[in-house]
Formats: structure tokens, C-alpha cells, sequence
């Protein structure tokens, strides 16, 4: 079949574009390596190869996908900043003990499980993973829903570029999401006011919480009630078990999987799940300038090649910036983008575990989303707090669960600088990134001690920086000496290609980024539908 636009990634950038130009008329490919996940709404949507999420014993087999390393990862710093992996390791669960093991050795990327959740990057000064499936990291995410923290955000980045143009989406973002503020008057048990009762000097909630993307029950009575759609997909109303970052099992937290893919999936969206795309070619269609895309169907292991005039890489930070590397690298490949990898940031993620010596409120019973709250009422680094619904469910020994019970995870973040850099050495993909340089982390940890001093009980940074919000390397810029995409999100001098992942964003947006990557998302499709429709 011919495409009028091969999609590279099915999470937020991906979803959202094949969404808005299917509904536009277009037909469309997604290429996502992951799989569907086994949910209430995908079972509901009739998709039948379903793989499950990483709760229970499934953690065991499941977590992980693929494990990358780097030269420096077991350096002297990397030992002494510590991070994910050491912090895992510490818990004497075995999965994460081989683990560990494995990532001593140079430059290593081990694939443990194609259908597995996570993929993890392990780099000296900083910690990545990124969530692999069908509906990428809206599976992995908190559901905040959050414009960018500078109200300028979008000013002076191209010189075609209006603001209004992008930001004109967010409200379209909230009601796709159908998404609420989150209040005292939700039947939501143990929440940041319940958290943080004892202690509100320096520390409170917020007076208006975010908007969260979640179907919260609205009396206890709706707990665990059953809904369906105008598309006919069905959700459950949050039960309070299994709606953390290891993906939401009822669909009470929304993905994008049933938000943007299930309305257009017999609209002129086509999903090819397990399809992992080695290299982008350009190549003549049907006479016409466009692009050859070489991948591996991961279930029968044969190699594909599909071409289109048009592609849109949405293939998370981390994967659109090794294939747009790997494929420029080629005699044959794309045209040399010389801004490519000269811009990495985590977004400032900065993770603590607050050791509040208590298992009340529970910790377990409560959505991912706890809430937001504010050090001395200022409006950076957002403070989160995150609550383990499922993580009871996980393989762990009994005293490491009433360890964790008694602890509350919170994520800090704010706007790094995008000095890190991303470059391929020998095929692998390598991170620069000094968090030294970078002052945000001295803030969190300054609001890290203000939470301790407030409430008594002490707050431990997970060592170096662990990040799920990883953006730039293909970033947003005037013209090709200060950026890899332009206003419309092609790519200078390759036309017909397209970013709309947060590879694409032009500064750390210092809050949760969903609201930003999915605004671009809609502003690059829907500029690229009025053109071809």
C-alpha cells in the first residue's frame, strides 16, 4: 500500500500526528518497535497481540527492554555520583543486581526483552529511560499537564514563527485528555494535602493544582466503575492499584494508544507494532523526492522497507536522534545536519526519596499524581509528588515493601540549559551531560532540605540525575546553524522529513513537557494536513 506519511514512534509526537492527518483524509503508517499493552482500553479496542505491564511477577520479565551503557559509565564519578542502577541494586532485588552487572562492561547495549517497558540509558552524569510501546511515554507518565513554565517559551525561535500558533492548542490538549484539576472534593484517598498535612511552613500544595489527565472517581461509589466512549473504547475509573509509572492497567491515567490512535484506526491510520526502523534513505517515490525506510518486523525477523514522500520521526529524544545520526552518517543518507546533537537536557529531573518514617497516609493506595507543592510559594522547580498505586504488586521482599511504604517519592525538575551534547561512537549513542553546570540541581536540592527541615525527616537525592524528560539534540532554530527543524518542524535541507517529539523542543520547558511536545505535535500536523489535504 502507498502512504502519504510514514510515521517513526507512536508516542505523543507520533499519535497525535497520525491522529490529526488521518482524520485530514491522509493515509498513514505508524512504525512503533513496541508493543500494544495489555489494558482495559486496548482489549476493549480488539487488539489482539497484547503484551502486559510490568506488574506483579511480569516486573521480573517485563521492566526492562534494553540496557544501554558507555565508556564512562563505570568511571570513578559515575561510582561516586551513584544512580538508578546502584540505587536499585541496593534493594537486593536480583533482576537489578544482574543488571548492574552487566552495565560494568564498556559500551554495552543488551536487549533483554523486545516486549520489555523500559529502555534504560545509563551515562556518568545522568540516567535516561524511555518508555517502549504502543503510545510511548504516555505509558510512563504522571498525567500532569502543564504549559511551559517561561510564558515566552515559544517567542524569538523562528523568525516564521508565531506563538499563538502553538500555544492555541493547549486547551485542545486538556479536553482530549478530558483532563480535571485535581481536588479536595475528588474521592481520591491520601493526596499532597494529606501528605504534607504535618507539615506547611516553607512546604504546601498548591492553591490550583495541575491539570492531570486521569478519570478520577468523583464519589466512592465510582471507584472502579467501567465507561466507554463515544469511540468506544472502554476505561475504568482509577482504583487506586495500579496507575503507576509502570503504565495504567484500567486506562483511568490517559495514553495516547486509545486517546489519538484508537478514533483513526480504521480512518486511515495503520499501526505496524514490533517494527523497529533501522535507517531513513532518501529515495525516489513514484517518481517524486521522498524517503526509503529500511526496518525490522521484531515477530517474523524479516527486513522491510516502506517509501513515502513525507516522514515524521516521533521516535522519543533518545531514538530520533540515533536514526537522524546513523542515517546522515550514511554515503547515501540524509543530508548533514550540523546542529544535530548539539543540545541535551534532561528538563532538570531530579528525584528524592523523602523517608518519612511513617506508612500513613498510604503511600500504595493513591494515584501516580499525588499533586504539586511549592517551596516558599515560588513557581520553580516544580515539586512532585508521586505516589507507588502497584507497586505492592511487585516481586519484592517484605521488609523492602514496608521500606518503601514508608517513603514518598518526589520528583523535582526545572530548565536545565541544553549544554549537554549527543553523539554516535561506533554506532553507540553517547551523552555528555555535567550536572555540576548546571544551577537548577543546586535549587531542588535547597528545596529537598527545606521539605526536611520542615517536616523533621530527611530527604535523600537519588544520586545523579535520573530523567524521563529528555529533549532537544533535533531542536527548533532560526536556520540551520542554530537548529536541526524549522517553524513547520522539517528538517533543514531534507525536505519532506519532519520532527515532532521532544527531540524537537527548544528549551527545557522546566515542568512536566507533555503539553509542550503534544502542542508542537499538533502545530507540525496540522500545518502539514492543511498543506496536503
Amino acid at each position: 500500500m502507498q502512504y502519504d506519511v510514514v510515521i517513526i514512534g507512536s508516542g505523543f509526537g507520533g499519535s497525535i500526528a497520525a491522529n490529526r492527518l488521518a482524520l485530514a483524509g491522509l493515509k498513514v503508517l505508524v512504525l512503533e518497535r513496541g508493543p500494544w499493552r495489555d489494558t482495559v482500553p486496548v482489549r476493549s479496542m480488539g487488539i489482539k497481540k497484547r503484551a502486559p505491564l510490568p506488574y506483579g511477577m511480569r516486573f521480573l520479565t517485563h521492566f526492562v527492554r534494553t540496557l544501554h551503557t558507555s565508556r564512562g559509565a563505570s568511571s570513578a564519578r559515575e561510582a561516586k555520583r551513584g544512580g538508578l542502577l546502584e540505587f536499585l541494586a541496593e534493594s537486593k532485588i536480583n533482576v537489578f543486581k544482574g543488571i548492574k552487572m552487566l552495565a560494568r562492561h564498556r559500551k554495552l547495549g543488551v536487549t533483554l526483552n523486545k516486549s520489555g517497558f523500559f529502555e534504560i540509558f545509563r551515562y556518568p552524569g545522568i540516567d535516561v529511560l524511555a518508555v517502549s510501546g504502543v503510545g510511548g511515554g504516555s505509558h510512563g507518565w504522571a498525567g500532569f499537564l502543564i504549559e511551559p513554565l517561561d510564558k515566552n517559551y515559544w517567542s524569538h525561535r523562528h523568525p516564521r514563527l508565531v506563538p499563538a500558533d502553538i500555544e492555541k492548542y493547549y486547551d485542545k490538549i486538556r479536553a482530549d485528555m478530558k483532563a480535571v484539576r485535581l481536588t479536595k472534593q475528588h474521592a481520591v484517598p491520601n493526596t499532597i494535602w494529606d501528605q504534607l498535612e504535618t507539615v506547611g511552613k516553607r512546604c504546601r500544595p498548591t492553591e490550583e493544582q495541575p491539570y492531570v489527565a486521569y478519570k478520577y472517581p468523583l464519589s466512592e461509589s465510582d471507584v472502579g466503575k467501567f465507561e466507554v466512549d463515544e469511540n468506544g473504547v472502554e476505561r475504568q475509573v482509577c482504583r487506586f492499584d495500579g496507575d503507576f509509572y509502570l503504565g495504567s492497567k484500567g486506562g483511568a491515567r490517559a495514553s495516547v494508544d486509545f486517546i489519538y490512535l484508537a478514533p483513526v484506526l480504521k480512518k486511515g491510520a495503520t499501526i505496524r507494532e514490533m517494527c523497529e526502523v533501522e535507517k531513513i534513505l532518501p529515495a525516489s517515490v513514484q517518481g517524486k523526492t521522498g524517503y526509503a525506510v529500511h526496518y525490522k518486523d521484531l515477530r517474523n525477523k524479516s527486513e522491510e522497507v516502506i517509501r513515502a514522500e513525507r516522514i515524521i520521526m516521533a521516535a522519543g529524544t533518545m531514538n530520533t536522534f540515533r536514526l537522524l545520526a546513523v542515517s546522515s552518517r550514511l554515503a547515501d543518507g540524509l543530508r548533514p545536519m550540523p546542529q544535530l546533537g548539539q543540545a541535551f537536557g534532561g528538563n532538570g529531573d531530579f528525584v528524592g526519596v523523602w523517608h518519612k518514617g511513617t506508612d500513613q497516609p498510604d503511600i500504595f493506595k493513591t494515584t501516580s499524581a499525588v499533586g504539586q507543592f511549592q517551596v516558599d510559594q515560588q513557581e520553580s522547580p516544580f515539586m512532585g509528588m508521586i505516589g507507588y498505586a502497584g507497586v505492592d504488586t511487585l516481586p519484592l521482599p517484605p521488609f523492602v515493601k514496608k521500606i518503601i511504604a514508608k517513603t514518598a517519592l518526589v520528583l523535582a525538575m526545572g530548565p536545565d540549559s541544553g549544554r549537554g551534547k549527543a553523539k554516535l561512537v561506533d554506532n553507540f549513542l553517547e551523552i555528555d551531560y555535567q550536572p555540576e553546570q548546571e544551577p537548577i540541581f543546586d535549587t531542588i536540592r535547597a528545596a529537598f532540605n527545606a521539605l526536611e527541615e520542615d517536616s523533621g525527616k530527611p530527604v535523600t537525592p537519588i544520586g545523579k540525575p535520573i530523567t524521563v524528560h529528555q529533549w532537544g539534540v533535533a531542536r527548533l532554530g532560526r536556520d540551520p546553524d542554530h537548529g536541526v527543524v524549522d517553524h513547520n518542524g522539517e528538517v533543514y535541507g531534507n525536505p519532506g522529513l519532519y520532527v515532532t517529539d521532544a527531540s524537537a523542543l527548544p528549551a527545557a520547558p522546566g515542568v512536566p513537557p507533555v503539553m509542550s511536545i503534544a502542542a508542537w505535535a499538533h502545530h507540525v500536523a496540522d500545518r502539514l494536513a492543511t498543506n496536503l489535504s
